[in-house]
């Protein structure tokens, strides 16, 4: 919009300086600045242009074309439309950046080079002005010191954090700026709404919570006796974040279709709110509220919480069903808005994302209700649970993780935080978590195990730590885990039963299905050496000791493999670029027996990968879920298979 009226402005002025009129003299050497409320913003060199321009705006007014007729007053000023902050208000200075809300007003959108606009540099824009910025967040500190006094709280958060979620300029998913200083910030108003909501659902005592807070319901009105304050940054800390669904359902199908959506988020922020009381006699009550504040941050604040963002650093004292893993993971690399591209010469920025967990989680858990529940049932289970647009889900997971120290492959170590509305669904929730850290990885590579490939680090490699865990090689025990898992989903939804949900073919990928069409096979994989105790990747990692037995076997056959850069491989087996495998291998390392190696195969119905599935039992895997056809059945062992 912005640039549109711009655009009407500058058609004007040089239309009204080629007839030489004294309004095209005198207002070409006006820069646009802003259109709002009726107010056109023109922005000035120097004070005697300023004076001349305010002698002619009401036959500016008269003449204004388009949409800028409607313009009740022309505010003249000096500076330029690139204003910063220097006090507590806007004070236009040449030669600065402006705050991230201005440079999104007056940014250009791009070309994607298919015909289509290219946000992304735009919200780079925002970024870049909100870099400038730190003098205005250390005055709105210290403003907060000065009116909280020291009821005050910095609080960090461990990944990323957006409040807001408003859709601003051409369907930017944008946080909430202050309408002011420009700056993204906490509302009060949301800080006291979480507060209010942590208390209510782990405090007994729900008449002193309105008592503290205050209540306006109908004609019941209570003034609060605890005031909160707007909550901003102490540095700069807004970075262009990503969100790339992978899965869609369309027309009951879960279809494969990434999607990235670029948007703003905070990364890594750390804010200081401030509490005071309303009266003096109220004092004592704010230490009350400090601490119902500080558990509901650390419980999540803002949009997305149950995918992990807006979580405080620190663990809530509440009364929700929590269950706690740590984890290890080996990665080809997890990227956010900068993956690696030929433009980067294969470098991206590395960044460690909570959200493929609870993605990877999303996937394991259609996969399994596919094969249990009809596909509406399945999806209105999986809204009911994971949640959906507006609709916050019975799941929660939060990940406390640290940075990797190295790279090619990337590792990082941390605690997966499960939390559910009941003991049901965290029961569940930690089955899938299992399940995933069995049959898989998790964000790029999540379906190889973690190797090196024309000089490239791919797969991923994670295990989950917990006293029963990893599974043993051994078939009792595996299907011992999915009569537990099958259990599980009963728990929370019956009557379960047993469909069928197709793979789809290579060129329209559909959601994997754990339905009479899947396999699960164990295939020994002694002497592999575990990831942890590879010394250099770029020898040691192209190796069948490294790669295991599984993945050794599938790339050394022209059927299986997935269709390389020479169009060599079968893509109905190990898939092709843009169309994800149909075989997911994962590396198991048991505390007490010999490594082992887990193949998944979906969609046995078609004759290639019954081909496979035929080799494997050649090659002496133990086929634990699933069934062959008449003729192909395999032996089955409840013993532990050695080579």
């Amino acid at each position: 919009m912005i640039q549109q009226l711009n655009k009407v402005w500058q058609e004007f002025i040089q239309a009204e300086s080629k007839q030489g009129s004294k309004l095209g003299k005198t207002f070409e050497k006006a820069e646009f600045g802003d259109y709002s409320n009726k107010t056109l913003t023109l922005y000035f060199s120097d004070e005697n242009l300023v004076k001349t321009a305010k002698g002619l705006t009401d036959k500016l007014k008269g003449k204004l074309p388009g949409q800028l007729k409607l313009c009740d007053r022309i505010n003249c000023q000096i500076g330029t439309v690139t204003a910063y902050v220097e006090t507590k208000k806007f004070s236009p200075t040449p030669g600065k950046l402006g705050n991230p809300l201005q440079a999104l007003n007056h940014a250009e959108f791009g070309d994607d080079g298919k015909g289509g606009e290219l946000s992304q540099p735009v919200l780079a824009a925002a970024v870049k002005a909100e870099k400038t910025c730190d003098p205005i967040y250390q005055k709105l500190t210290a403003r907060t010191k000065m009116l909280a006094g020291d009821n005050t709280l910095a609080v960090s958060f461990n990944w990323r954090l957006r409040v807001g979620g408003t859709r601003g300029f051409r369907e930017l998913l944008l946080p909430v700026f202050h309408p002011v200083f420009g700056v993204p910030y906490i509302p009060a108003a949301s800080l006291k709404g979480a507060a209010r909501a942590w208390a209510r659902q782990n405090c007994e005592s729900k008449p002193e919570i309105s008592d503290i807070l205050g209540i306006l319901v109908g004609n019941i009105a209570k003034a609060a006796k605890v005031e909160f304050l707007d909550a901003f940054p102490t540095e700069a800390c807004m970075s262009v974040d990503i969100a790339t669904p992978q899965w869609h359902w369309q027309n009951e199908k879960a279809v494969y279709k990434p999607e990235p959506h670029p948007l703003l988020s905070l990364e890594q922020p750390t804010f200081l709110m401030g509490l005071r009381a309303t009266k003096p006699e109220y004092e004592k009550y704010v230490s009350i509220v400090k601490q119902w504040l500080d558990n509901a941050l650390k419980s999540g604040i803002g949009s997305r919480v149950s995918s992990g963002y807006g979580r405080a650093l620190g663990q809530p004292q509440t009364s929700a069903h929590l269950k706690s893993y740590e984890f290890e993971l080996w990665t080809q690399g997890m990227y956010g808005s900068e993956p690696p591209t030929r433009e980067n010469s294969w470098r991206g920025v590395p960044e460690f994302r909570p959200t493929a967990i609870r993605g990877i989680l999303r996937y394991w858990f259609r996969a399994m209700a596919l094969g249990l529940y009809s596909v509406k049932d399945a999806q209105l289970l999986e809204e009911e649970l994971f949640g959906a647009l507006s609709k916050q889900g019975k799941f929660s997971i939060g990940v406390a993780f640290n940075p990797s120290n190295s790279q090619d492959p990337d590792k990082y170590t941390g605690k997966i935080n499960l939390e559910a509305a009941n003991p049901q669904h965290l029961k569940l929730l930690s089955k899938l978590l299992i399940l995933a850290g069995h049959l898989g990885g998790v964000g790029r590579g999540s379906r190889r195990p973690i190797h090196l490939l024309n000089g490239r680090m791919r797969g991923c490699h994670w295990s989950i730590e917990d006293r029963d865990l990893p599974l043993n090689m051994t078939a009792d025990r595996w299907q011992q885990f999915f009569q537990e898992l099958r259990a599980a989903f009963e728990s929370v939804q019956s009557p379960i039963g047993n469909f069928n949900s197709s793979p789809g073919e290579p060129r329209q990928r559909q959601q994997d299905t754990l339905d009479r069409n899947a396999q699960v096979w164990l295939l020994p994989s002694p002497g592999q050496t575990p990831p942890a105790e590879v010394t250099n990747w770029r020898e040691e990692g192209k190796i069948d000791r490294v790669r295991g037995s599984a993945l050794t076997f599938l790339y050394g056959d022209e059927k299986f493999k997935g269709v390389n850069q020479d169009r060599i491989g079968n893509r109905n087996v190990g898939g092709a670029l843009e169309t994800p495998s149909f075989v997911w291998i994962k590396s198991i390392f048991p505390h007490e027996s010999n490594p082992y190696q887990v193949v998944t195969l979906f969609g046995v119905d078609h004759p290639d990968r019954l081909a496979f599935a035929k080799a494997l039992q050649n090659e002496g895997a133990i086929l634990v879920v699933g069934q062959m056809p008449p003729g192909n059945s395999p032996p089955r062992s409840n013993r532990p298979i050695r080579r």
